[in-house]
């Protein structure tokens, strides 16, 4: 169809130099008409998003968003799976030609283990956005591709998000017949038809040879693309071996790094285990040691308040029989006392003169009873205070002897020593404070 234009255009061309009016026209119509061929050119926005090629790195959260109209993102299963199929379509928005604008944000988690890598269990919350023009006819794919940067220091900043994109041309032409041209009316000019048809036949030429050229670029451009998309499918399938490689060399080093853990804490657990054991024994021996101490100490103080009971013990039946030798001290000298005024009252008796013989009724004189008196000890009497104007006057009562009876007085005074004394010592005994061998 392309070609058809050109050579209408180049049949035309000539007649344009030498055209009347009417002829203009009709040429301006087919123009026109040639314009109506074309379809109306849309303009169009599609989004791809493209993770890191690596399996432990996974997308959790993911938003698109044209001119602020969201796009429904792609699961993160779907993207898992879509991993080594290259980039995954999010969709296409129908837009204006113009301005336009793109955003995008991402949650991405890499799940390694921390034992493994410094990134491991790591999350990037992303965003980013990218404005472009937008011409009619044209459709702008926007690919949002996550991209790792291991050489930066942050960790924070090692993922990020970017927006390359590239025009792609979606105008077409209807494959419909070419409009008659009008015939053209004759005018009064001399063409030569033989440098006419000349002129034509050379345009011709070179637009075959220029269509000619085009089909060979394409050609060779397809045989590009055809070479890239394998080097790139080689690349990848050599990138996807190296990350496998290093995944396999990672979890064997996670597995290594891991025994010589649980090693590491088992040693340290049996270090631990020992300790405490050895803690514990000596702990026993200083309880046994204590015990023994203690025990030591309350024999020695039993022995010692043995001792001091004893000594009280002793002390207490020393002043006991102080005590009691003292009673029986005073006894002696309570008896001595009794027995002096018994002496005292003896003699007084024997001083007193004899009482007057009882006459009977018979007038024969009574014959009174002997006085038995000791001869040992001589009655001192007790001198009578009597009135000086008349004689003394001699009791007519015997006064008792010693010899005639117990000396009641004598056992009743030690007996009141002895219960003396013995009441003190109980009350001494009771008031005191208990020992151990009571």
């Amino acid at each position: 169809m392309r070609c058809c234009l050109i050579a209408v255009g180049l049949m035309l061309a000539p007649a344009a130099f030498a055209e009347d009016p009417a002829q203009k026209r009709a040429r301006e119509e087919l123009e026109r008409q040639l314009s109506q061929m074309v379809e109306k050119a849309p303009s169009r926005v599609r989004v791809e998003f493209q993770t890191i090629d690596d399996p432990n790195f996974r997308v959790e959260e993911l938003e698109f968003a044209v001119d602020g109209r969201p796009l429904k993102a792609p699961t993160p299963d779907a993207i898992s799976r879509w991993l080594q199929d290259g980039p995954m379509p999010v969709g296409s928005v129908d837009v204006s030609p113009g301005k336009h604008k793109v955003t995008a944000k991402a949650t991405i988690h890499n799940t390694a283990s921390p034992l493994v890598t410094e990134e491991g269990d790591h999350r990037w919350r992303v965003a980013g956005d990218v404005t472009f023009d937008v011409s009619a006819g044209l459709e702008v794919k926007v690919a949002v591709t996550a991209v790792r940067d291991a050489k930066q220091a942050d960790i924070g900043k090692r993922v990020k998000l970017s927006f390359p994109s590239q025009p792609v041309m979606i105008a077409k032409l209807e494959d419909a017949s070419m409009p008659e041209a009008p015939k053209p009316k004759p005018v009064a000019v001399v063409v030569d038809a033989g440098a006419l048809v000349a002129e034509l036949d050379s345009k011709k030429a070179a637009a075959d040879e220029q269509v000619r050229k085009a089909e060979e670029a394409k050609a060779a451009k397809l045989a590009a693309a055809e070479e890239q998309k394998r080097k790139d499918e080689e690349a990848k399938a050599a990138k996807l071996a190296a990350a496998e490689e290093q995944k396999r060399k990672a979890e064997d080093a996670k597995a290594a790094k891991l025994a010589a853990a649980e090693e590491k804490q088992r040693k340290a657990e049996e270090a631990k285990a020992a300790k405490l054991a050895a803690a514990e024994e000596k702990q026993r021996k200083a309880g046994e040691a204590k015990a023994a101490k203690l025990a030591a100490a309350e024999e020695k103080q039993r022995k010692a308040e043995e001792a001091k009971a004893a000594k009280l013990a002793a002390a207490e039946e020393q002043k006991r029989q102080a005590e009691e030798a003292k009673a029986a001290k005073v006894s002696a000298e309570e008896q001595k006392r009794q027995a002096e005024e018994a002496k005292s009252a003896k003699h007084a008796a024997a001083e007193e003169p004899a009482p007057p013989e009882p006459v009977s009724d018979a007038g024969a004189p009574m014959v009174a009873a002997p006085q038995v008196m000791d001869a040992g000890a001589p009655m001192v009497a007790a001198p009578q205070v009597v009135d000086a104007g008349a004689p003394p006057v001699a009791s007519s009562e015997p006064v008792s002897s010693p010899a005639e009876g117990p000396p009641w007085l004598v056992i009743g005074g030690v007996g009141g020593v002895v219960a003396l004394a013995l009441i003190v010592a109980l009350a001494r005994r009771a008031g005191r404070v208990p020992r151990l061998k009571d």
